[in-house]
């Protein structure tokens, strides 16, 4: 059930998510292969007009129409045209953006060039640096366009707590915001930090080290995710449970399924059907749903029977596809 719930998920994300916006929290909706948002007590905010959404980040949701990247604000007006034929989501002021598809940039929230386009390749801003690629190699770059430093790993990803994960000749390791490498690349695999923990795999086994690469939990699991609300998901003998970041399994492994831990509770396969338990294990809500993901800003998606609904942590419906029906 572990797998065909994992499966469900990759299925249902591609079709509706939840985002939020600054001043409240929106969340997006289909309705005839067409994508709106609705507000925490199911009131639509913006119609369902756009063949494509993504979440909101600081404040702008990036729009494609006619195949062009725009982006619009939380009242759903479009505040960037779309003139792009690529671009991403806003982090730290700037979003990835090309006109051509050739070179990349990022503009700032009026629309204007902040960085000119001048990379071949590009990655979303992180704690205000960002990958980036030209003739000359691999880079990370400031908000201002400055190169900080260059490097030749096979792959860097976006900084968290202060750690970027990176490839050299084909094992994982992390440098820090000036390109030192401060915890070596002797991982065969590895996430980024999360909660100030990353995933690391050492001889098949997945454990936790810390940000200065000391081995804060042990590699003892057979499968283990990236820490979420002070919590990680283990799985032994095929069962999940939850451990803190000192490695006590705080809710021992029970579970066919389960999610992330947000905002104190995560959903869990019951039986057949998914539920929801809080950091006690406790079941704070019926397990009756066939799909679930976490709760964001106090609202969760749900697939109750044939109905797409969020519901708030107590349970009760806030929006459903019943609700476009009756319109």
């Amino acid at each position: 059930m572990y797998k065909k719930i994992i499966e469900i998920t990759g299925l249902t994300v591609i079709l509706l998510f939840l985002f939020s916006c600054s001043g409240r929290n929106l969340f997006r909706f289909y309705s005839d292969e067409k994508i709106g948002f609705v507000d925490s007590s199911g009131n639509v905010v913006i119609p369902a007009d756009f063949d494509q959404a993504d979440e909101f980040s600081e404040n702008f949701s990036r729009i494609i129409i006619d195949g062009k990247t725009g982006w619009i604000n939380k009242s759903g007006e479009i505040v960037i045209p779309a003139d792009f034929t690529q671009g991403g989501n806003f982090f730290n002021g700037r979003a990835l953006a090309s006109k051509d598809g050739n070179l990349f940039g990022y503009i700032d929230k009026k629309g204007g060039w902040a960085i000119k386009p001048a990379w071949k390749k590009a990655a979303d801003f992180s704690e205000n640096l960002a990958a980036v690629e030209d003739g000359s190699g691999k880079a990370f770059i400031d908000k201002n366009g400055n190169i900080v430093f260059r490097h030749d790993y096979e792959f860097s990803g976006n900084f968290s707590d202060g750690r970027a994960l990176v490839i050299k000749d084909g094992n994982f390791g992390f440098i820090d915001k000036t390109g030192r490498l401060v915890i070596p690349a002797e991982y065969k695999f590895a996430r980024d930090f999360s909660d100030g923990r990353a995933l690391v795999v050492i001889d098949g086994k997945g454990g936790f080290i810390d940000k200065d690469g000391e081995l804060a939990v042990p590699a003892n699991y057979e499968y283990t995710a990236s820490f979420s609300d002070g919590l990680a998901l283990f799985v032994r003998d095929g069962k999940a449970g939850f451990l803190d970041k000192q490695g006590k399994e705080v809710i021992p492994p029970m579970y066919p399924w389960a999610g992330d831990f947000s905002e104190g509770l995560v959903p869990v396969a019951i039986g057949q059907f998914i539920g929801f338990i809080n950091k006690k294990g406790e079941v704070v809500i019926e397990a009756k749903y066939k799909y679930a993901e976490s709760f964001k800003n106090g609202l969760a998606l749900v697939m109750e029977e044939d109905k797409i609904q969020y519901i708030d942590k107590k349970g009760k419906v806030r929006w459903s596809t019943e609700s476009l029906k009756s319109e």
